[in-house]
């Protein structure tokens, strides 16, 4: 058997206990943060299930991830699937045990301390970061983890969160009998989760005719359209269009046809919500709608 401690030391602590509230939120975030990084590191069908104990020394409350050394036997009881990570792997990865645990997750964030990366370097199996002249090399497992925003936010609820509560001062982590990684109050803040960011799926120009809808006059120039189909909101962003409707150049009504170049991306929000904006880039024509009946004259 082998034990992972981790544990949260500081003066509020020193009756050996946490509050239920601050618990039970940092137990969650662990085990989010091990399903999160199992996820990423062995796809979406492989799990990880790990048994919590608490323990306790002077001025702290540590609870131990008990963790089984017979990888054969601990494979298939922790993570059901062939294709699992080792589960000392994972750890390493994450940066909470393990002889390279200070290139894991956690000691990049620690390295990085709160900089912006300035450029990333992938090979085959590694992965340089640069901040300015600063480099680090690290495998390319661990910037995996770093891109994943679910990682990121469980490891915020296990470090930061717990951390900005008032007499809870140090985050530690390690086997049951050394500490191998530690993290300040101060360094906690360099642990806040980012916010995800919009993921463009694709992007597509074409020629298309519309139907005016309504026209809003609004600074961001949403009107709403008809191709047919569906109606929906479209940017104009065809200035010579605009000058010449602000000098009352242009009559438009409802049901008016446009013949525009539009494009439309389709990205995912950061919510991984799949949404779609579209813009019109150029009114090439205009068409007032009928206004009057039709009738066979001569």
């Amino acid at each position: 058997m082998s034990t992972l401690r981790i544990t949260y030391d500081g003066p509020a602590l020193t009756s050996h206990e946490m509050e239920v509230r601050q618990l039970a939120p940092a137990l969650h975030a662990i085990g989010d943060l091990l399903e999160h990084a199992n996820r990423v590191l062995s796809g979406a069908d492989s799990k990880v299930s790990v048994s919590v104990k608490g323990s306790f020394k002077t001025g702290s409350f540590g609870i131990d991830l008990v963790l089984l050394q017979g990888w054969v036997r601990g494979v298939v009881d922790m993570f059901n699937t062939r294709e699992a990570v080792a589960i000392l792997g994972l750890l390493s990865m994450l940066g909470l045990s393990g002889k390279d645990a200070k290139n894991g997750l956690i000691g990049v964030i620690k390295w990085l301390r709160g900089r912006t990366l300035t450029q990333v370097v992938k090979s085959d199996s590694r992965a340089t970061l640069y901040v300015d002249d600063d480099a680090l090399e690290i495998e390319l497992q661990v910037l995996q983890l770093l891109m994943d925003i679910e990682t990121r936010r469980a490891l915020d609820g296990v470090i930061r969160e717990p951390l900005a509560r008032d007499g809870v001062d140090v985050f530690a982590s390690g086997t049951d009998s050394a500490i191998e990684v530690t993290v300040t109050h101060t360094e906690s803040f360099w642990f806040a989760a980012p916010e995800a960011a919009e993921q463009t799926i694709s992007e597509t120009e074409s020629e298309e005719r519309l139907q005016l809808v309504a026209v809003v006059f609004k600074d961001d120039n949403k009107w709403r359209f008809s191709d047919g189909a569906s109606a929906f909101y479209a940017a104009i962003l065809d200035d010579v269009f605009l000058s010449r409707v602000d000098k009352d150049e242009e009559r438009f009504g409802k049901n008016d046809i446009f013949r525009v170049l539009i494009k439309r991306r389709h990205y995912l929000d950061a919510g991984g919500v799949l949404r779609q904006e579209v813009s019109i880039l150029e009114v090439i024509e205009h068409t007032p709608a009928a206004r009057q009946i039709r009738l066979p004259l001569l």
